[in-house]
């Protein structure tokens, strides 16, 4: 029996910790200096830092130095605080640091102790490290932060990246040069003096730069690395990287590894060495095998490994290519570093790069048997680090072929969850008769969870999900792909092309939205400055009304609309016809309202928590100006009821209203035949766009809330500003069996559903 990811089969799991993993985001204990959004801005007072110096650790007396810079240019300022290495561990402290921006360039210069020679360096070296101190009092300074600070440097100058975002991107980048896929915590955070997967890898790193130089050698060697990865973000010096393996070789045949870690236990008083060992036999291993390699996608410059499995080459990493309905984890651009972007079905259809395409189910098939079957096959593709403990056990895998599928976690409707606890990857493959007779909109995927080790085939996801892509490379080995492909794309224009599975849903997205206006009307038209978006607007009476549907989506200018938007469907090419779905609180752009208050707050939103047996849910509200422009272009604002009502009091007769104000088509048949289409006597052009439902869910542990679409082609709803309670709003709309108007107290919309906007100039 195949398996159907419906909400998703990990989804369910996901939902479990979507409302912990959100609120662990959102928050944090206050550190020295504020938040590390707010860098180069946040002064640093009175901090004293302390850290290691390692590469093996540096002697004692070794000078510290911590420079100030500005986040945002990095340039220099002129602040500078000074230290010393308290102990050949390589401990050092800088006190009293006062820096009018938070970040700061630290370096250590000295003699360091040689872990694979045991002796101290004949010359002295130079070590950099370049952070945040906003968040974050111990900086540890090594081989690895040396190989990023003049990538993340230039970064931030050249390519205006923030501050945050450039590190992790740096931080992938120095990895991928050395062919590790995972993401661990930041290298200043790494010690070589205890376990971990991260500590290992620089271990490791250190391990095969030092090989056989002497300290200038090893100077020069990783100069050479550091400004390659500065210039590309990539080092391919294969020579190099040969020389490093035939060392790892012979050294461990010659017991030398074995050296290090009690040069290491020795110098630290610990028996806590982190495993080297295996990350320098994988280095050697992907290094000889051609197991890795890389490409460039030509649309955006960026840079993927890729692996070859059986026959097949695949991607090593989640694509990362921005597409209309593709998101970020969290709405959060470092999780898209971290993670790649998570995409609908529809758009991963067309996401990958020339000569590269989303895994059909065939593609999938012949992957798990390459890796040796279902079974185990779970822990062989899974990165060996980041995935969650079951019950104590790691769930981390082997990452035994390079696939290094790491916990991105899934997201429905603007809510993301499982970060840790699962991945899910797009397949082509529409779903069968038999699933879509289950009442399932979906498509073929891949599923890994951190409690299976297996991968059971086949397997299915609801497409109203955003998920995971991987490419692989060259064309379908079924021969049907290209059929399936055809299939697909007039499925994505079809009247079912969302996941709600309502038979009466019926709506033609393949119409262009210019067909629903009245051509015997005379329109006028704004831009909206905002977004170049164009609307064509139609004067009422005294009132001029814009005659289509807002589709206003800036999240990051208007924080209202974070998940409180959607378009039907998830797909953006829907809201180019009929425009957003709003909650009211994004309508009336809460965010800005609560502002100036004391408490800012959610104003018309429904906050909801588990009691203790039943959900308790609180709304809050918040007072209102007499005209809420809420989230229409400067010169609008959202119409109140009464504004709303002198439009219709203008065309007469409340019996007809409804009908002079829909569209001429578009519209279903009523039960008996009649058609719902209107008459758009005045321009109007009412499309019956429908409304996001709310739902609050509970699984006995956690609450966790989704919207999902409905009515479309039967209902058109359209907010006010008008405050009714807090629950309810007050709002117009239409129906497809009638000619009327209606009013909040007919349609009983909360305030948490997401219907559309229409705005009434100033």
């Amino acid at each position: 029996m195949y398996k159907v990811i419906r909400e998703g089969a990990a989804w369910i799991s996901a939902l479990a910790f979507a409302s912990a993993v959100l609120m662990a985001c959102s928050g944090g204990d206050k550190t020295a200096g504020g938040s590390s959004e707010d860098a180069g801005i946040v002064a640093v007072k009175d901090l004293d830092v302390a850290g290691l110096a390692q590469k093996g650790p540096f002697v004692k007396g070794s000078e510290v130095t911590v420079q100030g810079v500005d986040c945002k240019t990095m340039k220099f300022t002129d602040e500078e605080f000074t230290g010393k290495v308290k102990s050949d561990k390589g401990d050092f402290g800088v006190d009293d640091v006062n820096l009018s921006a938070s970040c700061a360039l630290f370096e250590v210069s000295g003699y360091y102790l040689n872990e694979v020679t045991g002796k101290k360096s004949s010359e002295k070296l130079a070590l950099h490290a370049l952070t945040d101190l906003s968040d974050r009092k111990s900086v540890n300074i090594n081989v690895l932060t040396e190989l990023e600070y003049e990538r993340v440097m230039k970064l931030v100058s050249k390519e205006k990246m923030s501050f945050a975002d450039a590190k992790i991107q740096a931080e992938k980048e120095v990895l991928a040069s050395l062919g590790i896929m995972d993401l661990f915590e930041s290298f200043e955070g790494l010690n070589i003096y205890e376990k971990g997967d991260g500590n290992a890898m620089l271990l490791a790193t250190s391990v095969l730069l030092q090989s056989d130089l002497d300290a200038k050698d090893l100077t020069d060697r990783m100069a050479a690395v550091a400004s390659s990865i500065t210039e590309t973000g990539e080092w391919n010096d294969e020579k190099t990287k040969t020389k490093m393996t035939d060392w790892a070789g012979a050294a461990k045949d010659d017991g030398k590894f074995e050296s290090v870690r009690e040069n290491l236990e020795k110098w630290s008083d610990s028996d806590e060495i982190p495993e080297f060992e295996k990350v320098v036999d994988d280095f050697g291993a992907d290094s000889s095998a051609e197991a890795l390699k890389t490409m460039t996608d030509s649309r955006n410059g960026q840079t993927y490994k890729t692996v070859k499995i059986g026959e097949q080459v695949w991607m090593a990493e989640n694509l990362n290519f921005k597409t209309d309905s593709s998101y970020c984890y969290n709405d959060s651009s470092k999780y898209c570093k971290k993670y790649g972007r998570l995409y609908t079905w529809t758009a991963a259809m067309k996401a990958c790069p020339d000569g590269w395409r989303l895994p059909d189910e065939t593609d999938f098939v012949n992957l798990i048997k390459a890796v040796g079957g279902e079974e185990d096959a779970g822990t062989k593709l899974k990165s060996t680090s980041g995935w969650n403990d079951d019950d104590g056990k790691s769930g981390n895998g082997t990452d035994s072929f390079g696939f290094s599928a790491l916990a991105a976690g899934v997201g429905n409707a603007g809510i993301y969850g499982g970060e840790g606890y699962t991945t899910i990857f797009w397949g082509s493959t529409e779903c069968s008769e038999n699933s879509l007779q289950l009442g399932v909109d979906c498509a073929y995927a891949i599923n890994l969870d951190y409690d299976e080790v297996n991968v059971d085939l086949p397997s299915y996801a609801a497409r109203n999900l955003v998920l995971s892509v991987r490419c692989v490379k060259g064309k379908s080995a079924a021969s049907s792909s290209s059929s399936s492909a055809k299939s697909s794309s007039s499925s994505a224009k079809s009247s079912s092309s969302s996941s709600y599975s309502d038979p009466y849903d019926v709506f033609d997205w393949s119409v262009p939205k210019e067909a629903y206006f009245n051509p015997n009307v005379e329109y006028d038209s704004i831009v909206d400055i905002r977004d170049g978006q164009v609307y064509k607007t139609v004067k009422i009476g005294e009132q001029v009304w814009m005659a289509e549907n807002l589709n206003y989506a800036d999240s990051a200018r208007t924080p209202s609309l974070l998940r409180r938007s959607w378009c039907y469907g998830n797909d953006p090419e829907n809201c180019k016809v009929a425009g957003r779905l709003y909650t009211w609180s994004a309508a009336i752009d809460s965010v800005k309202l609560a502002s100036d208050a004391d408490d800012p707050q959610d104003c018309g939103y429904l906050r909801s928590h588990q009691g203790d047996s039943t959900i308790m849910s609180l709304a809050w509200t918040c007072e209102l100006p007499d005209r809420v422009q809420g989230i229409c272009p400067d010169g609008w604002h959202l119409p109140n009821m009464e504004e709303w009502e002198t439009m219709m009091a203008e065309l007469g007769d409340s019996a007809v209203v409804g009908k002079i104000l829909k569209s001429q088509t578009g519209w279903n048949d009523d039960d008996y035949g009649n058609s719902g289409n209107g008459t758009n006597d005045v321009g109007f052009s009412a499309i019956p766009a429908g409304v996001a439902h709310y739902s609050l869910d509970f699984d006995g542990s956690k609450t966790s809330e989704s919207w999902f679409p409905a009515y479309i082609g039967r209902n058109a709803l359209f907010w006010s500003s008008t405050d009714i309670n807090s629950s309810y709003a007050g709002n117009v709309g239409m129906v497809y069996s009638y000619d009327a108007e209606y009013s909040i107290n007919y349609a009983n919309v909360s305030k948490l559903n997401g219907i559309s906007v229409r705005c009434v100039k100033d």
